[in-house]
């Protein structure tokens, strides 16, 4: 969940289409398929906007298999490979290595080796979590990290449910985003976020304790309020704005209940 500047130009995605279209078996295609990229990029990737195109019998498995062909060139090793991530741009894990289709290959074939509908993401993310959902009815859509700037914003929080001693996690929209934001955001936190989230939050949140028993010798609740603080900051610069640890940091800060907790259990926690 942040925004990434397009990796590529609509002259530059076009042209790999051109150039494919000097081949027999792909001139027939050429103008409809430029016209799927054009209209692509005119709507930001949205579901609601883009319908895929039916090429003809054949056509469309040619073009899924494109990216099966392609997906180790240099172009698109780079982007997966992607310098300077501090997460996973899609779900906010702090993973990163794949590419995920926006909208997915199996129903979007044209768009299988468009560079602007594919974005660097962790394997989770890439492993068919989101399956062949694209959206929950409008406004209701996925994040693109290209064409939705806001996405650069902090949008979410990790609302600590209790009890404490046994808490669980559940992802929350942060107030105050505005129409249509809020709703394209918690759809997208309802289907990008599974097991190893869950997982995730467990094992920072039992462990935070301990860690702020190591960095806070007063142990007060104003100290453990100020090292939470300080722990939301450090998650912004080592792991990004949206990151998980980032939006755990920001439902402990509205939970004055969850920091007395956190104290607590510090008090209590035996250091090696």
């Amino acid at each position: 969940m942040q925004h990434l500047p397009l990796p590529a130009t609509a002259a530059e995605d076009e042209a790999v289409v051109k150039k494919l279209a000097k081949k027999a078996e792909w001139t027939a295609h050429e103008a409809d398929w430029l016209t799927a990229y054009q209209t692509y990029r005119a709507n930001g990737g949205s579901p609601f906007a883009v319908a895929a195109h039916d090429f003809g019998p054949g056509v469309g498995q040619r073009q899924y298999d494109l990216y099966d062909t392609r997906k180790r060139s240099g172009d698109l090793k780079r982007m997966r490979q992607k310098a300077g991530l501090k997460s996973c741009p899609v779900c906010g894990s702090p993973v990163t290595g794949d590419l995920d289709h926006y909208l997915p290959r199996d129903l979007y074939r044209e768009f299988s080796i468009m560079r602007a509908n594919l974005v660097p993401a962790c394997r989770h993310c890439n492993s068919g979590v989101k399956g062949t959902t694209v959206h929950g009815g409008n406004p209701r859509r996925f994040i693109h990290p290209y064409f939705d700037t806001w996405a650069a914003d902090a949008l979410w929080y990790v609302e600590i449910v209790p009890p404490f001693k046994a808490a669980t996690f559940q992802p929350r929209v942060l107030a105050g985003l505005a129409a249509p934001r809020d709703q394209i955001a918690a759809f997208h936190l309802e289907n990008v976020l599974g097991t190893q989230f869950h997982l995730s939050m467990a094992t920072e949140w039992s462990t935070l304790p301990g860690q702020i028993k190591l960095r806070d010798p007063v142990l007060s609740l104003q100290s453990v309020t100020d090292q939470i603080a300080l722990e939301l900051r450090v998650a912004i610069m080592s792991k990004g704005t949206n990151s998980w640890q980032a939006a755990l940091m920001r439902g402990i800060q509205t939970a004055p209940a969850a920091i007395a907790h956190l104290r607590q259990e510090a008090v209590l926690a035996v250091l090696p």
